[in-house]
């Protein structure tokens, strides 16, 4: 009984050695992992927008010359005495009649309206119905008249005689004077030639 009771107390004596002796077990430390998350960002798809147009000034409407459509395109003012009796105006290409300005060099069939100082009013005549007319409104021409004019009447300087040829044109030379005593009375009708727009010559056209 004495053995088994010694042998028992030296198991449990050599039990807790045992348990002292033995290293303890460290646990080895996790593996770290480390994940790398590429985010892709995609740029949404542009949406149409609506265009608004901003509201602009208008232009001021242009001013259209008043030109009669009884103009003869194949009768332009130009250096040639034109036709006496023509059933249209002649043409003046370009001219702008908003403003008051010389028609273009050459001879024009007219009659000078009126005269203020030296610049005289004048309008292009066609032959109608037996008498010369002209435009309705808006083509009226205005030049000086040359210091050196040379006025040819077709009745004469104190007109009361018949001074044509055989175009019925006026044929005596008369003053300046009595061409702007004339004209301030709205006549004559004639052949007024313009040079460097200047009123240099005025033939009396007699009908």
């Amino acid at each position: 009984m004495t053995i088994t009771f010694r042998r028992a107390l030296l198991a449990l004596a050599v039990l807790p050695i045992a348990a002292c002796s033995s290293p303890a077990e460290t646990a080895a430390p996790a593996p770290t992992v480390t994940a790398t998350v590429t985010e892709t960002v995609t740029a949404p798809a542009p949406q149409p927008t609506e265009t608004v147009a901003e509201p602009t000034e208008s232009a001021a409407p242009t001013q259209t010359p008043q030109v009669s459509a009884d103009v003869d395109k194949e009768d332009p003012i130009s250096a040639r005495t034109p036709k006496i009796k023509s059933a249209k105006f002649q043409y003046d290409e370009g001219h702008d009649f908003t403003q008051m300005s010389p028609s273009a060099d050459g001879v024009l069939r007219g009659r000078i309206v009126s005269v203020e100082g030296d610049e005289a009013r004048y309008v292009p005549v066609r032959y109608a119905g037996g008498d010369f007319v002209g435009p309705e409104g808006g083509m009226t021409y205005a030049a000086p008249i040359a210091p050196d004019v040379v006025f040819l009447s077709a009745v004469g300087c104190k007109g009361n005689d018949q001074t044509i040829n055989s175009a019925a044109l006026g044929t005596e030379k008369c003053p300046r004077e009595r061409l702007l005593e004339l004209a301030a009375q709205g006549e004559p009708t004639s052949l007024i030639t313009v040079k460097s727009g200047q009123i240099v010559k005025v033939v009396e056209i007699y009908y």
